[in-house]
């Protein structure tokens, strides 16, 4: 595109900064896959058999190897446009600047819509597959449910999970009676941290956006939350496959594009997040029960 300025390409390091900031899920991201074409990848995997008693006699048993190539096709994709006319960027002194908007709206539209979209769509398989409960984080121990929905998944290793708690969740866990903890002042006598960030080896991430922490999601603008509200989600890493295809941000000057005496301002994301098939029972959720 001519006299156009691409954000990604000049500043690509500063804005997936922005974007890891703004985006709980980023260590969710699988950094490579092989692509098949414009929208499909493929996860390659395999499977081996097992011993088999040796005989002395001479010999090997041999095994099975199964190499299965999974292909997964992308669909969520957005995009969205702003015009800004010259005089509003001059009279708000840059306030309108292509890089105040670049920020604000990755900080508060595109990093959270990819939590909400990738909480949704995790959320959504583990309700089809029966791997959730119902309860309200009001009348639950949350020590002792969180405990035991972390041993249904412990099989694939405390490092290898992360688990998203709502903050009432969270306050649930810190009010807990079933352990103690010595809490220590910090940053001089200023600063006292109380959240609880680790359990039993497993990460624990605080969701304090509750609107992201749904079931469900409509995403005709933006989006807003229509489902149940989480109150945690436990994932194995190698059960999810969360990958952006195209992340464009370009920038036009005025006069360089035909649509006003302004700067044009676009901003595309092309991503998808898919549960892997042979491993559906690495996540677990627990949902707010509805209301009777």
């Amino acid at each position: 595109m001519p006299n156009a300025i691409n954000l990604v390409e000049k500043y690509g390091q500063e804005l997936d900064q922005v974007v890891k900031q703004a985006t709980l899920t980023n260590v969710l991201e699988t950094p490579n896959v092989n692509w098949m074409g414009a929208q499909t990848f493929h996860v390659p995997t395999v499977g081996v058999t097992g011993y088999q008693d040796h005989s002395r006699n001479g010999g090997w048993n041999r095994g099975e190897v199964d190499t299965t190539n999974e292909p997964y096709t992308l669909s969520f994709d957005r995009d969205v446009e702003f015009f800004v006319d010259r005089m509003d960027v001059d009279e708000s002194n840059q306030a309108a600047s292509a890089g105040n908007i670049t920020r604000t709206f990755l900080n508060e539209k595109a990093g959270p819509e990819v939590d909400a979209y990738r909480f949704s769509k995790i959320a959504t398989r583990a309700l089809s597959d029966g791997n959730n409960t119902e309860e309200s984080v009001g009348s639950v121990d949350v020590y002792d449910r969180l405990k035991s929905d972390i041993l249904k998944v412990r099989k694939y290793g405390p490092n290898n999970l992360v688990a998203y708690l709502s903050s009432s969740a969270m306050d649930g866990l810190e009010r807990s009676d079933k352990f103690t903890r010595n809490i220590q002042v910090q940053n001089g006598g200023t600063a006292i941290e109380t959240r609880v960030t680790s359990l039993d080896g497993v990460q624990l991430v605080e969701v304090w956006d509750a609107e992201r922490f749904s079931t469900e999601h409509d995403f005709t603008t933006g989006f807003s939350a229509t489902g149940q509200n989480i109150n945690w989600i436990i994932v194995n890493r190698g059960s999810i496959v969360a990958k952006t295809k195209i992340n464009s941000i370009y920038l036009f000057e005025p006069g360089a594009h035909t649509q006003g005496d302004g700067y044009l301002y676009q901003n595309r994301m092309y991503h998808d997040l898919f549960v892997m098939k042979n491993k559906a029972d690495g996540i677990v959720l627990s949902a707010e029960a509805p209301a009777a």
